[in-house]
């Protein structure tokens, strides 16, 4: 995890470019063996259970990966706030607890990659209800002010209960192309078992109405460990 803040240079690219935004969200994604998760897990929640510890305005989520292709890694740790939010997160200095924190998960984390993106719509449940279970699903979008349009007009009245929909993009294209990443969150995984559109004959409609612009990349499920 020694690289967990190492891609400034693009995150405040993506800052500069967000005057109409209001969310974004930087992610870091690494590999544990099962025999040391615990001992990860406890780091975290002794670190960021600490109040001096957050940064106001911005939340810290941990996952861990399921459903997942043989190349993702098998943890992520999220942070989502505004730009202003993130932007004192990443000037703050790097005190001797955080160091100490980076050298100890260190030992127990071999790093994956590193991305940044922007919310661009969101639906369902506005509860601080912790959703425990996500789907998420990377796109490559060749028109995203239409894709947009569509994916709002469609999810705005279509959204089954007990389920939220993000919409985001990428703030730099991925090697396989991907510019824009969807998330289903589900409180529990009876619910995304469970999942289907409210019309699926809308779905369908939807669907026909965004295949030429949307390639499926890739997907992944991963599980709440914890959010500070």
């Amino acid at each position: 995890m020694k690289k967990i803040f190492i891609f400034l240079t693009v995150f405040f690219a993506a800052i500069s470019n967000l005057s109409a935004q209001t969310t974004m969200f930087t992610s870091y994604t690494f590999n544990v063996e099962p025999k040391n998760e615990q001992t990860v897990l406890k780091l975290y929640n002794d670190y960021f259970g600490k109040k001096e510890h957050l940064i106001k305005g911005v939340s810290v989520s941990l996952y861990q990966n399921h459903f997942k292709s043989n190349d993702d890694a098998t943890h992520e740790v999220i942070f989502v706030g505004t730009p202003e939010a993130m932007g004192v997160a990443y000037d703050s200095p790097n005190d001797a607890s955080w160091k100490l924190f980076q050298s100890e998960l260190s030992k127990f984390c071999i790093d994956g990659e590193s991305g940044s993106g922007t919310r661009l719509s969101s639906f369902g449940d506005e509860s601080n209800t912790n959703y425990l279970v996500q789907d998420v699903i990377f796109q490559k979008i060749t028109d995203s002010k239409l894709f947009k349009e569509k994916f709002d007009a469609h999810w705005s009245k279509n959204l089954p209960p007990n389920t939220r929909l993000i919409l985001g993009s990428l703030s730099r294209r991925m090697t396989d192309g991907t510019t824009h990443y969807v998330v289903v969150s589900h409180k529990d995984f009876s619910s995304k078992f469970k999942f289907k559109p409210l019309n699926e004959d809308l779905q369908k409609e939807y669907a026909n109405s965004v295949k030429e612009i949307r390639t499926y990349t890739k997907s992944r499920t991963r599980v709440l460990l914890g959010k500070w």
